[in-house]
C-alpha cells in the first residue's frame, strides 16, 4: 500500500483532493478510523460467511445429484437383484415340482410357489418399467435392452411353467424333467442369467460410482469452506496490513516531520494529506502548527538579529568613543609633552647659548692667563714666600693640561643637551604644521635619542647594541609627529622584548636592535628588528586590537600598536606587518611601508 503521508522539505498543499487517483476500494472506505477498522473486519467476515455459504450450496447441489444417482443405482440394483433371485427361485421350484411329481409326492406347494415367483417377476418387471419411466441418469444398459432382457427372461419362465403344467396333465413329467434339466433346456436360461448378472454388476459399479460422487461432493464442500476461510484470513490480514499502513505509517511520517522540525529547525517540512480521517486531521494540525511556529521563529530571529545589530552598533559606538577618548587623551598628552618639550627647549636653549659662547671665551682667557704666567716665570726665575707656595699647591702643569679637558667636557655636555633639545623639537613639531616634508631617518634618530636611557646598560642586562643601515631617503609628506610616535612605540616594545628574554635566559647572547631604511617602488621601507622574545601565536592575532595588551597593569593600555597601525595604514595608506619569530626562534621584525606621496585620511 502506498504511503498516505510523505514527509517533504518542500511546501505541500495542505488539502489535496481525497479522491484523486484512488481506487474504488479506497473511495468506498469510511473516513473515520473506527469505520475503516470495522469496514475491514466486515469484509473479512463477509468473505468467510459467503464462501462457507457458497461451499454448502455447491456441496448440496453435488450431493443432491449424487443422492439421486445413488438412489437410482440402488433402485436399479435392487430391482435387478430381486428379479434374478426371483427368477432363480422360480426355476428351482419348477424343477422341484417335476421331481416331486415323478416321485408321486405332493407337488402342489411347489407349483404354488412357482406361480407366486412368476407373479413377483411380473411385478418386478412392472416396477422396472416405472423406474425407467422416471428417466434415471445411470442405467446398467439401454432401457429397451433392459426391458427386452427382463421380458424374455419372464416369458421363458412362464413358458417353462406352461410346459410343466401340461406335462403334469399328460402325466409325462419325466420326459419334461429330462428335457428341462438337459443342457439344451437350460442354455437359454443360463444365457439370460449371465446377461442379468452382468447387468447387476454394472448396476453395482454405478452404485459405487454414485457413492464416490457423494464423497466427492462432501470433499468439494470441505475444500470450498477451507478455501473461503483461507481467503477470508488472507483478506483479513491484507485489510489489517492496509489499516496498519493507513494508521501507523502516516503517524510515523508525521513523527519524522515533527523530529525534522524539532532537531533540524526545518520549518519548510510538511506532511501530505490524502485522507480526511483522524490522522489526516492530525497532519493538517501539525502543518498549521509548523507554519505558525515558523512565522513566530522568523519573527524572533528577526528581532534577535535586530537586537544583535543594535548591540553591535552600540558596542562599535562605545569602542569608537573609547578609542576617540583615548586618542584625545593621548593627543592631549602628546600635546602637553610637546608644549613641555618646547618650553624646556626654549628655557634650556638660552642658558646653553651663554654657556657655549662663554666656553670659547674661557678657553681663550685661560690660554692668555697661562701665557702671562709663563712670562712672569721667565722674568722672575725665583719666586718666594706665598707666591711660590701657591704655585706649587695649584700644580700649574696639571691645570695647564686638565683645564682644556674640562672645557671640552663642558662643550660636550652642552652639545648633548642641544641634541636632546633638538630631538624634543623634532618629536613634538608643535611649532610646525602637522603635515610636513620630513626625512624619516631623522625621526628614527630622534626616537633612538629619546629612548637612549633604555638602550644603555641596566643593572640586570648589558647595553643594547644598535645597528643602523639607513639609505639616503627623499623628503616625503607625512604627519611627522605621528610617525615619530610609531617609531617610539615599536622601539619601546622591542626593548621590552629584549628585557623579557634577558630575564628568562640571561647571558650568552648580545641584545641587539637593528634599524634599516630603503627606498623601493615609490615607497619608503623601514625595518625594525630585535632579538628579544618572539610574539606568542595566540597574541599575534590580536596584536593590533585596541586595548589588547600582555603587559602588567600600569605599564600599558594596549593602544600603542593599535594607534601605530591606524597612523601607518589608515592615515598614510601604507602597510605595517611583522614576522615573529624572525630568526633562530627568537626576535621580531616590524616592516613599515610609507608611500612617497600618501593620501591623508
Amino acid at each position: 500500500m502506498s504511503s498516505d503521508y510523505v514527509a517533504t522539505s518542500e511546501t505541500a498543499h495542505p488539502h489535496p483532493s481525497p479522491t484523486t487517483g484512488l481506487s474504488l476500494f479506497e473511495k468506498l472506505r469510511p473516513k473515520r478510523l473506527v469505520g475503516q477498522i470495522g469496514y475491514g473486519y466486515l469484509i473479512a467476515i463477509s468473505v468467510g460467511w459467503v464462501g462457507s455459504l457458497v461451499g454448502i450450496v455447491v456441496a448440496d447441489y453435488f450431493q443432491g445429484q449424487g443422492t439421486f444417482q445413488l438412489l437410482d443405482a440402488q433402485a436399479q440394483t435392487r430391482l435387478l437383484i430381486d428379479f434374478e433371485a426371483t427368477a432363480n427361485h422360480a426355476q428351482l421350484h419348477s424343477l422341484r415340482a417335476l421331481a416331486l411329481q415323478n416321485a408321486q409326492v405332493e407337488y402342489q406347494p411347489e407349483l404354488l410357489i412357482l406361480s407366486e415367483n412368476l407373479a413377483t417377476l411380473s411385478q418386478l418387471r412392472q416396477d422396472l418399467d416405472v423406474f425407467l419411466a422416471g428417466q434415471p441418469v445411470w442405467l446398467a444398459a439401454d432401457a429397451a435392452v433392459l426391458q427386452s432382457l427382463l421380458a424374455t427372461y419372464e416369458s421363458v419362465l412362464q413358458e417353462q411353467q406352461t410346459q410343466i403344467l401340461s406335462a403334469i396333465a399328460e402325466e409325462a413329467p419325466t420326459e419334461l424333467f429330462v428335457q428341462v434339466a438337459s443342457a439344451e433346456g437350460t442354455a437359454m436360461l443360463t444365457q439370460l442369467h449371465q446377461d442379468l448378472a452382468q447387468l447387476i454388476q454394472v448396476a453395482q459399479n454405478q452404485e459405487a460410482m454414485a457413492t464416490d460422487v457423494m464423497e466427492s461432493a462432501q470433499g468439494i464442500e470441505k475444500l470450498i469452506v477451507i478455501v473461503s476461510l483461507t481467503i477470508a484470513g488472507l483478506l483479513a490480514g491484507l485489510l489489517a496490513w492496509r489499516t496498519t499502513q493507513a494508521i501507523a505509517q502516516p503517524i510515523e511520517n508525521i513523527t519524522q516531520v515533527a523530529r525534522q522540525v524539532t532537531l533540524e529547525a526545518d520549518y519548510s517540512a510538511r506532511a501530505q494529506v490524502f485522507h480526511d480521517d483522524e490522522v489526516g486531521l492530525l497532519a493538517i494540525s501539525l502543518n498549521e502548527l509548523i507554519e505558525r511556529v515558523a512565522e513566530r521563529t522568523q519573527a524572533l530571529e528577526t528581532a534577535a538579529a535586530d537586537a544583535i545589530n543594535q548591540n553591535q552598533t552600540l558596542e562599535n559606538t562605545l569602542t569608537t568613543l573609547k578609542q576617540t577618548q583615548l586618542k584625545l587623551v593621548q593627543s592631549e598628552k602628546m600635546s602637553s609633552l610637546g608644549q613641555l618639550a618646547a618650553g624646556i627647549a626654549h628655557e634650556v636653549n638660552n642658558p646653553m647659548g651663554f654657556i657655549q659662547g662663554n666656553v670659547q671665551y674661557a678657553r681663550e682667557y685661560s690660554n692668555t692667563l697661562f701665557k702671562v704666567i709663563d712670562l712672569l716665570q721667565a722674568q722672575i726665575p725665583r719666586l718666594e714666600g706665598d707666591v711660590d707656595k701657591t704655585l706649587k699647591d695649584a700644580d700649574l702643569d696639571f691645570l695647564r693640561q686638565d683645564f682644556p679637558r674640562v672645557l671640552q667636557s663642558i662643550r660636550n655636555g652642552t652639545e648633548r643637551i642641544n641634541s636632546l633639545v633638538l630631538s624634543l623639537q623634532v618629536f613634538s613639531r608643535l611649532q610646525e604644521s602637522p603635515v610636513k616634508s620630513t626625512n624619516l631617518n631623522d625621526g628614527l634618530e630622534s626616537s633612538l635619542t629619546l629612548l637612549g636611557h633604555r638602550l644603555q646598560s641596566q643593572p640586570n642586562r648589558p647595553a643594547v647594541l644598535v645597528k643602523k643601515d639607513f639609505e639616503d631617503l627623499p623628503m616625503i609628506e607625512c604627519l611627522s609627529s605621528q610617525m615619530n610616535q610609531v617609531f617610539m612605540n615599536i622601539i619601546r616594545n622591542a626593548v621590552d622584548a629584549i628585557d623579557a628574554r634577558w630575564q628568562q635566559s640571561p647571558g650568552h647572547w648580545q641584545p641587539e636592535l637593528r634599524l634599516s631604511s630603503q627606498l623601493q617602488s615609490e615607497a619608503v621601507h623601514i625595518q625594525i628588528t630585535n632579538n628579544g622574545l618572539p610574539i606568542p601565536p595566540e597574541v599575534q592575532e590580536r596584536i593590533f586590537d585596541p586595548f589588547f595588551t600582555t603587559k602588567p597593569i600600569g605599564q600599558g593600555i594596549g593602544l600603542g600598536l593599535s594607534i601605530s597601525y591606524e597612523i601607518v595604514c589608515k592615515q598614510h595608506y601604507g602597510t605595517l606587518t611583522f614576522t615573529s619569530p624572525f630568526a633562530d626562534n627568537v626576535g621580531t621584525q616590524f616592516c613599515l611601508s610609507i608611500p612617497l606621496v600618501p593620501s591623508f585620511a
